[in-house]
């Protein structure tokens, strides 16, 4: 079958990075790290798997991070040559193991890309596995499927860019009347809601989400749907992706960053203040912010804007940030990160956040927010990652693959 994967070969990785921060579709040549390639389906691991067929696979942030050779060298432990990509995964299955569980040829499945001890077959599991942060499992180079800390990511299992990998039942959740197209959208709205319900608003609050993207819109879509009816202000760069975040339910949305310091500035009390040698800042600016950039300008702004005393939240793939850190002390700001995987408080006790998303999911529309903008075939992987990559270009949301 042929299959997107990722090649790393040390100078041909740095020299992807070189030339990806000049222009990053650089990273799409023939030079780069990523090639269309003939391979065998991966074998079943074990009786308690299955065999999918992808129907859509969706290009993350963290996969373009990837391509382009822009990811941190800190995961490197994790990982394994050459991997086939594709974590956001629809599919049907095609085979099963003899104690899969019901789980039979042809039903339609979303999966849960983490591999931890249970997919490994590791007992006893690790400490965050056994109170439910499988997404911290420390066990992921263990076990059955060997390096690698999820599909899309793991040599031996695969991922969605390619015809077939495969799952362990556990992964699998019934997408139940979800089209396939609605489907897709369920590991970025779990990444998004999972931050939301871990650092919940509170009634007074005043909420900023830093990047207007598919997380970021996801971001705001996820305080409405559990039930948040605060003042919402979201920062993006396009226009067509704040009409998006407005739909999704911002009260106020900025293009600029300046517009942003503006507004934060009119807050209640608040006060902008401009040092001579330092960054500028707000005093009294708004008390939750989500940074779903991760990026140097989006963390400095985050720090510049929050409030004495507020909470700022990674959502998503942050790496390597440089920042002046001296309102994290001096106001007590509150600094987290949130991985997409584990248990989350939900309609009052704790649940899997991919049940607890597909509930939302399941009784609020995703799709008219209009965030999957492209749908390819893998043998055009380029024009595919050329217009993730491209968001204004190409007014690309979320983009997906169609391996059939």
């Amino acid at each position: 079958m042929r299959a997107i994967r990722f090649h790393y070969r040390p100078l041909r990785y740095l020299w992807t990075r070189w030339a990806a921060r000049r222009r990053p579709s650089a990273a799409l040549g023939r030079l780069g790290c990523v090639a269309l390639d003939d391979v065998e389906p991966p074998p079943l691991p074990g009786p308690d798997w299955v065999r999918v067929q992808t129907t859509l696979s969706g290009i993350c942030g963290s996969d373009l991070s990837a391509v382009t050779a822009h990811d941190s060298f800190t995961l490197e432990p994790f990982g394994a040559y050459p991997f086939t990509l594709g974590h956001e995964n629809v599919g049907r299955i095609v085979e099963s193991g003899g104690e899969a569980d019901g789980w039979t040829p042809g039903t339609a499945v979303i999966v849960n890309p983490m591999l931890a001890c249970r997919q490994r077959g590791l007992e006893p599991p690790c400490a965050p596995c056994t109170r439910g942060e499988y997404g911290l499992c420390r066990r992921t180079t263990d076990g059955a499927v060997g390096t690698g800390p999820m599909i899309g990511y793991c040599p031996r299992v695969g991922g969605g860019w390619a015809r077939f990998f495969v799952a362990h039942r556990t992964q699998l959740h019934a997408c139940d009347g979800l089209s396939a197209e609605a489907a897709v959208l369920t590991d970025p709205f779990a990444s998004a809601l999972r931050p939301v319900l871990l650092h919940p608003p509170a009634p007074d609050d005043v909420a900023l989400v830093i990047g207007a993207g598919t997380i970021g819109a996801l971001t705001v879509r996820a305080l409405r749907l559990t039930g948040w009816r605060g003042t919402i202000a979201a920062l993006g760069r396009y226009p067509f992706q704040l009409e998006i975040a407005e739909r999704a339910g911002a009260d106020v949305v900025f293009a600029r960053t300046d517009d942003a310091y503006h507004w934060a500035a009119g807050l209640p009390d608040a006060r902008s203040y401009r040092p001579t040698l330092a960054p500028r800042f707000v005093e009294g600016g708004p008390s939750l912010i989500f940074d779903t950039v991760g990026r140097r300008a989006s963390a400095t702004a985050a720090l510049a804007l929050a409030r004495e005393g507020g909470r700022i939240v990674l959502v998503g793939a942050a790496a390597r940030l440089s920042a002046d850190w001296t309102r994290l002390w001096y106001r007590q700001l509150t600094l987290s990160g949130v991985f997409a995987y584990g248990l989350a408080p939900f309609e009052g006790k704790k649940q899997d956040i991919y049940d607890s998303a597909l509930r939302l999911m399941q009784q609020h529309d995703l799709p008219a927010l209009g965030l999957l903008t492209h749908v390819f075939a893998l043998e055009d992987y380029r024009a595919a990652l050329a217009a993730a990559l491209d968001k204004n270009g190409h007014r690309s949301v979320k983009v997906a693959f169609r391996p059939d």
